[in-house]
């Protein structure tokens, strides 16, 4: 169960952000859109996969709620968007390609400064903009991929492939929390990383195996925040403004 608890407001997108149809992205309905002409940049929110038929609840109307960290990016002047991904119809492929999309119209749109960020399926996701440093700027994905046997070789496989696909400078924030079922090979995945950064010259932040908090949903436990959430933020937007 989720252990947050969220103002939702149903906000309109300012006529200065351009038209909602012009992105695959929509504005979060937890935090306001200020507009590429006000806000210092956007950060674009991967949620996990949702089946089809899964139960929304009707206080998360954009399926899964942000985790507490999130709610410092808009404190930051940043703007927060949300990938609208269909269930049942999530593809790793299909879903890089609109986020490559969505990045696009949000840079033709006016904004100057993009962060991708993402969750489980949307954190795997998120790893394709690692090959488009010309979109965006920072990259944050505690990605998982598969609990089964049998997935193991092609999640380890995909994992590389997005790795070989990096291409720098860029800042790298890469989360990986103890008993993740979802997560095939921890070790493996954290060397892979590093020697990613290492490689492309990327700006590494590595949060791997922490005491506390852990297993899947670590990030969006009430310890995540006061522990990682300050120093996270600054990573991937950069030091505060005076």
């Amino acid at each position: 169960m989720f252990r947050l608890a969220a103002l939702l407001l149903l906000i309109a997108l300012p006529a200065a952000a351009g038209p909602p149809e012009a992105l695959p992205f929509l504005p979060s309905v937890v935090f306001p859109i200020s507009g590429p002409t006000v806000a210092r940049g956007a950060l674009v929110w991967l949620q996990g996969g949702i089946s089809p038929g899964q139960f929304l609840p009707p206080e998360f109307p954009e399926g899964q709620p942000a985790p507490d960290w999130l709610a410092r990016v808009p404190a930051r002047g940043w703007d927060v968007w949300r990938y609208n991904r269909v269930a049942g119809a999530d593809a790793l492929s299909t879903g890089a390609e609109g986020l490559i999309r969505g990045l696009e119209a949000l840079h033709a749109i006016g904004y100057h400064h993009v962060v991708v960020a993402g969750f489980s399926r949307g954190a795997f996701i998120a790893l394709s903009a690692l090959a488009r440093p010309d979109l965006i700027e920072a990259v944050l994905s505690p990605a998982a991929h598969g609990v089964r046997p049998e997935r193991r070789p092609q999640a380890l496989a995909d994992f590389a492939a997005r790795l070989a696909a990096a291409k720098g400078p860029l800042r790298f924030a890469f989360a990986q929390f103890n008993d993740d079922d979802f997560d095939p090979d921890p070790k493996l995945r954290a060397r892979e990383a590093s020697e990613m950064a290492a490689r492309t010259g990327m700006a590494y932040l590595q949060i791997d195996r922490p005491p506390a908090p852990t297993g899947h949903m670590a990030s969006y436990e009430p310890d995540f925040d006061p522990l990682f959430g300050q120093r996270l933020v600054d990573f991937l937007l950069g030091p505060p403004p005076d």
